[in-house]
């Protein structure tokens, strides 16, 4: 498998895992949400080792034209994927900002019916005797 190939297939795996992260974030799965992100840093890693180890056309090499026009559509290709996985991660940072959003403005309201319920909870020190002429 080509290095274009190969890149092509982690890019692909990556924008899936964006569109996990996405349905995550619309069932207010975070957990599932941090594991997916988890998993990409590692494919996202692996990218990185792929892209380093390739090599360019050495400076005494003339690629032939079916060779460069082959190299514009695995770039087209992988530029798709990579704008295909950007517009996921910015719809996703938008639903993550709307959600946190929301946390902090619930934020008071439980913190106000905590503090009720702790006014409504009996002491916990339990008297030592009985009144018994009551």
């Amino acid at each position: 498998m080509g290095s274009a190939a190969l890149q092509f297939e982690l890019l692909r795996e990556i924008f899936d895992l964006a569109r996990a992260q996405r349905a995550g974030l619309e069932s207010d799965d975070l957990d599932r949400v941090m594991d997916l992100m988890t998993e990409r840093e590692v494919l996202l890693g692996r990218l990185q080792r792929l892209t380093e180890e390739q090599t360019e056309v050495p400076p005494n090499v003339v690629p032939l034209p079916r060779v460069v026009s082959s190299m514009q559509e695995d770039a087209l290709a992988l530029d798709t994927v990579i704008r295909s996985i950007l517009e996921h991660d910015r719809a996703n940072e938008a639903l993550l900002r709307e959600k946190l959003a929301q946390v902090r403005d619930e934020l008071p309201r439980l913190r106000r019916a905590f503090r009720a319920a702790n006014a409504y909870r009996p002491s916990e020190v339990v008297p030592a005797y009985l009144n018994r002429r009551s």
